[in-house]
């Protein structure tokens, strides 16, 4: 079996398996001390949420948003959602893995090509070509984040 498919069979098996956290979401603690003395410690599941720059606050700051209480850290909720965040981010490391696979495929076989006119190209037009493919797999990476970030508010409207 192929690297690639190995990696994608992985992430599959992991989607598969249970819930999977949404994009931007960490477990975030409140911790209470009542007046015997005992401190109890609460855990929340927490969102970021992007606010859009405005000409009033250009370079506006992120804001939390509590989606879910999850408890103490002994209820099935924390550890469900504990494991569902660790699922998300071996989801993700998988796909960087991926992508950087692609990339190499992609990179080794634009070398294997050889040109036919490459004499006749100037410099600039290699330039040229070279911004161009950076910006193609910059706009991906930026297709695939809005999808995740679409996906992820998907995901909390529904536990919602």
């Amino acid at each position: 079996m192929s690297p690639k498919l190995a990696i994608q069979a992985r992430i599959h098996q992991l989607r598969l398996q249970r819930k999977v956290a949404a994009p931007n979401t960490w477990i975030g603690t409140t911790s209470i001390t009542k007046k015997n003395g005992k401190r109890y410690t609460y855990y929340r599941l927490m969102k970021a949420v992007y606010i859009p720059a405005t000409e009033d606050n250009p370079n506006p700051t992120r804001k939390t948003k509590m989606v879910q209480y999850l408890g103490t850290k002994d209820s099935e909720a924390y550890k469900e959602m504990q494991q569902a965040i660790t699922r998300r981010n071996e989801i993700q490391r998988l796909e960087r893995k991926l992508q950087s696979l692609d990339k190499a495929v992609s990179v080794a076989q634009a070398k294997k090509r050889k040109p036919r006119h490459q004499a006749a190209l100037t410099k600039l037009v290699r330039e040229l070509v070279a911004q161009v493919q950076g910006l193609v797999e910059e706009v991906a990476w930026i297709k695939r984040q809005f999808q995740e970030q679409l996906s992820s508010e998907i995901f909390v409207q529904k536990l919602t």
